[in-house]
């Protein structure tokens, strides 16, 4: 179904107070300044209830909730300012803030919700793929004509990872309960990880345009949370008794990836499997609240079909797990620069091996975000990727089940939605039910 959207109006949001003069430099950790330059978003989707402030009029719902960011952004400041290089400029030059109208019923659209039906709900400037200065905070409430709600949050990938975004959505939405904000951020990511400006790389990690060059295709599949038990009882093993939800979908998508590679090809390729992980709570003494991209990379190797068997794999997932957590231990910028080289080296070698990654946002607590009407009914990102091989992990409203948005090469998407054992445990974009 086609929906018509109308831009309202876009507004500058200011913070409610100034930042104090020695805080108007923030200093991007090393980290930060290897990342990309693009937006990060979620989408929060809100039902309209008779009983909720939703039932007022839209025009009380944005007032509300441009107020309710003014007085959020001093917390989280350097969202109100601008990248200039190596730092952002706490200028408290603003957020914006776009109101659109949406020409449909929110169960509508829900009942198929394809990346390409996300793409109108989302910030023109957050579907660019340039490197953005400013805004670094873009925010668009989507007004839909049953009352409903959608609320796109994107943030520069500069400033925040999913864990920013998620502690961003949350101290606004408890700003706008009046609640007091909870979680006080700390933008200290520097001191932990301070640029190495003799060794620093000249560009950071960019795959702009990969998913267009190799015609890929995204696709969302649900995994809901009587299929999440079956699979983790067969992940199950006397190595790993008791697999978590994200390892035995992780194991799952590589396998039935890897395979629908192999089917494709003439010639077995070494298969890279590449998971990001947050070093909060890893790294000795680096602060939960750290605002940034606190991440690393695991990188899992499947030479030659050695790990054949779901088992093996997450085996193997859990192994490298907790090496990795070991070594985030005494974590540097030295030894950043050092895994940073050995991921290049596995992507120097892509035309000789598969690489895949898949990136977890689950259990980050997006489905609390509460503004005064109730949560969500359904929180999402943004659908299409910038990335081949690529599958993003999202918690179900139930916080059991599994949503993955998984972007493959044509060909073997063709493939993979068609395989037995994936069949056995998801759906292929079911509706959503509010």
């Amino acid at each position: 179904m086609e929906n018509k959207i109308e831009i309202l109006s876009r507004e500058v949001i200011k913070p409610s107070s100034p930042t104090p003069n020695d805080m108007r430099i923030l200093n991007l950790s090393l980290l930060d300044i290897l990342s990309s330059p693009m937006y990060t978003g979620a989408l929060l989707f809100y039902a309209a209830d008779t009983h909720n402030l939703l039932g007022s009029s839209s025009e009380e719902t944005s007032l509300m909730l441009k107020k309710s960011l003014s007085k959020t952004l001093p917390i989280f400041y350097p969202l109100a300012g601008r990248i200039n290089g190596s730092f952002i400029k706490c200028n408290d030059e603003g957020a914006v803030f776009i109101e659109a109208r949406v020409d449909n019923l929110l169960s509508e659209y829900l009942k198929c919700p394809v990346p390409e039906s996300l793409e109108p709900l989302i910030p023109l400037e957050a579907l660019s793929r340039e490197a953005v200065t400013w805004p670094v905070l873009l925010i668009q409430a989507n007004f839909f004509s049953c009352g409903g709600l959608v609320l796109t949050i994107c943030v520069s990938h500069k400033i925040t990872d999913a864990t920013s975004l998620a502690m961003f959505i949350r101290g606004w939405s408890e700003s706008a309960r009046g609640v007091g904000i909870t979680m006080i951020p700390s933008f200290t990511a520097s001191n932990f990880f301070p640029p190495l400006p003799d060794e620093l790389p000249l560009k950071p990690m960019n795959h702009k345009g990969e998913v267009e060059e190799m015609k890929c295709v995204t696709k969302r599949f649900v995994f809901d949370a009587s299929k999440i038990k079956k699979l983790r009882d067969k992940a199950s093993s006397n190595l790993v008794k008791n697999p978590t939800r994200v390892e035995a979908v992780t194991s799952l998508f590589w396998r039935c990836a890897t395979k629908a590679s192999r089917l494709s090809s003439s010639t077995t390729r070494t298969s890279v499997l590449l998971i990001p992980v947050s070093m909060r709570g890893k790294v000795d003494s680096l602060p939960e609240n750290t605002i940034g991209n606190m991440l690393s990379l695991m990188i899992l190797k499947n030479q030659e079909g050695m790990l054949d068997g779901t088992q093996d794999v997450v085996n193997e997932l859990r192994k490298t797990k907790e090496k990795f957590s070991l070594n985030c231990k005494d974590m540097s910028s030295s030894r950043v620069l050092e895994s940073l080289e050995e991921i290049g080296k596995v992507y120097g070698r892509g035309n000789e091996m598969d690489l895949w990654m898949s990136n977890s946002w689950c259990k980050l607590g997006m489905y609390e975000a509460d503004f005064g009407w109730g949560k969500p009914v359904w929180v999402t990102g943004r659908g299409t990727s910038g990335f081949k091989n690529f599958m993003l992990l999202i918690d179900a409203k139930d916080g059991d089940g599994i949503e993955a948005w998984i972007t493959l090469v044509d060909k073997h998407m063709s493939l993979f939605e068609q395989d037995e054992e994936l069949l056995e445990s998801v759906s292929l974009n079911p509706p959503v039910f509010i």
